[in-house]
């Protein structure tokens, strides 16, 4: 039963998307499949009742930021007086608060991150893969780390880091990860690629160094535990949108991350439409392998957290709040939608 105050968050998203109003000017493109950026934000907020966390990606008014800075761009200019967070140090926005407790999801499915960014691993004893690595080394070993062994689970087991992407918020505790624990570090080869050309950020360091590089169809396997590698070009150029099986008392569903959801590599048409295509994509994807789980590497987009506060009252034979059915594939046509809104937006000239 969709909730009242999705509806009503979605209504009022609805309405700040088409305040564009009906002066916007649609320009002649030879893509026939793209049409009036209202006419897919729309639609994209429609889907988005069901998943309100995603339903500002249809904002017709964003503003399009580009995190991916170079080594060939220019320095950042920051505020006088304004101070770096460095990578050792690094702060969690919103201080001690915006650290829920680590959980135990599905039987072999651990979240292990902050209100802001996830961390999931993935496994059991005979093997474990890390999800991403959070913004800093400090958050690695006091929030993945001893999260992990707050569960009674052996980090020692991890045999591999997957990173989803070549954003900093993903890849800025590798260090500690590396030193502590020593798995192999996964990335598509597209984003060791992006990687490479990044520049130092000041609060999440350099990017790690070359190791395990993966492609779309790859597997990776860690004991009795195995993801298939799903490459989702938008995001950045080799987003990775794993899928793999959760069990749940023993009672197998696949599952699904999201690698990468915000549109903040700057006013690219082309990425927007890689986007787009890659979201329709695994759609299709989920459709054919009865996929029941979604969850991304963001726990306000997913609504994580709030299903986990579901699993504490959950009683025998009640079902389990992230498993989904036929409506999950409606993610999909909001992902999509939206950046094909955007996108024409971005054609239009309407930024």
């Amino acid at each position: 039963m969709k909730s009242r105050i999705a509806i009503e968050r979605c209504s009022v998203a609805l309405a700040a998307a088409l305040a564009l109003g009906a002066g916007a000017v649609v320009a002649q493109d030879s893509d026939n499949t793209l049409g009036d950026p209202r006419t897919h934000a729309e639609r994209g907020l429609q889907a988005a009742v069901d998943f309100p966390g995603y339903a500002n990606l249809c904002d017709l008014n964003m503003t399009f930021r580009n995190v991916n800075r170079l080594v060939t761009d220019p320095p950042a200019v920051r505020e006088p007086g304004a101070q770096a967070r460095g990578n050792a140090g690094g702060r969690q926005r919103g201080g001690a608060a915006s650290v829920p407790p680590p959980a135990q999801v599905f039987d072999n499915l651990f979240f292990v991150g902050s209100q802001s960014v996830s961390s999931w691993l993935l496994g059991t004893e005979d093997g474990y893969i890390l999800i991403d690595a959070m913004n800093t080394d400090q958050e690695a070993q006091s929030i993945i780390e001893a999260g992990i062994v707050s569960l009674g689970l052996d980090p020692a087991r991890i045999r591999y880091l997957l990173i989803t992407h070549a954003h900093g918020d993903h890849f800025g505790g590798h260090n500690y990860i590396s030193d502590a624990i020593a798995p192999r570090i996964v990335m598509s080869e597209d984003d060791w690629d992006l990687a490479s050309r990044l520049a130092e950020h000041p609060r999440f360091g350099l990017p790690p160094a070359k190791d395990l590089s993966v492609n779309d169809g790859d597997q990776l396997t860690s004991g009795t535990t195995t993801l298939d590698i799903r490459v989702t070009p938008g995001h950045t150029p080799g987003t990775i949108s794993p899928v793999f099986t959760v069990y749940d008392n023993g009672t197998p569903y696949r599952a699904m991350l999201w690698g990468g959801t915000g549109f903040n590599f700057g006013p690219n048409y082309e990425q927007m439409r890689a986007y787009a295509a890659s979201a329709n994509r695994m759609k299709q994807i989920a459709i054919e392998e009865n996929v029941q789980v979604f969850i991304s590497n963001h726990a306000r987009r997913d609504g994580s957290l709030e299903k986990i506060g579901m699993l504490s009252g959950r009683g025998s034979g009640d079902p389990h709040p992230f498993v989904q059915g036929e409506e999950l594939a409606g993610v999909f046509d909001v992902l999509e939608q939206c950046a094909l809104a955007q996108a024409a937006r971005i054609r239009n000239g309407d930024l």
